[in-house]
């Protein structure tokens, strides 16, 4: 399981990922600490049915990255899930708290951000992206900034939050810390 996740991190869209809001800035270089933490076994990779297929979620407080699937099977969206639990893993091993909107903004951006650069000469070809989720799409348009240039504001960001604050996972406790406790 393990080296699922190693193989996304080591894709090279990875390295084309750099953005930032607030006091939140994601790099290529973020990821490397959880590839490390991984290695060492200071973050464990496990495989839980119970989430459904084409899910992932990371606990910090067990410092677990539980995938609802063996392999990617080739699937972006599996990879981009990945990545998207990683910036929370990110998070953590800073031992970093925030609100729960901007952890979760910083993570769909990235997710985005991935699946763009993964499908990135699809994109430019003409191919549209037709998510359902409307934090998807959100993060999208922050996404599509955050390719032009590394600093995205606050106002940019903030129909992201909106969108995190309408979702059922999130509409209880998006203005939350989230207080990652550290790998």
């Amino acid at each position: 399981m393990k080296q699922i996740v190693l193989n996304t991190l080591d894709k090279p869209e990875i390295r084309k990922i750099a953005f930032g809001f607030g006091t939140i800035y994601i790099n290529a270089l973020s990821f490397e600490s959880v590839k490390e933490a991984i290695k060492k076994d200071k973050i464990k990779v496990e495989y839980k049915s119970s989430l459904g297929a084409n899910t992932a979620k990371y606990r910090y407080t067990a410092n677990t990255l539980f995938l609802g699937f063996k392999d990617t099977g080739g699937s972006t969206d599996r990879e981009a899930l990945i990545v998207h639990e990683c910036v929370h893993a990110i998070f953590d091993i800073a031992g970093k708290t925030m609100l729960v909107k901007q952890s979760e903004a910083a993570a769909y951006v990235t997710q985005v951000l991935y699946f763009y650069y993964r499908n990135e000469s699809a994109i430019l070809a003409g191919s549209t992206p037709t998510f359902k989720d409307p934090i998807l799409k959100a993060a999208w348009d922050v996404a599509m900034i955050a390719r032009r240039r590394s600093n995205i504001t606050e106002k940019e960001v903030a129909p992201l939050y909106t969108a995190i604050s309408k979702h059922n996972l999130y509409k209880n406790n998006y203005n939350n810390d989230e207080k990652y406790d550290g790998v």
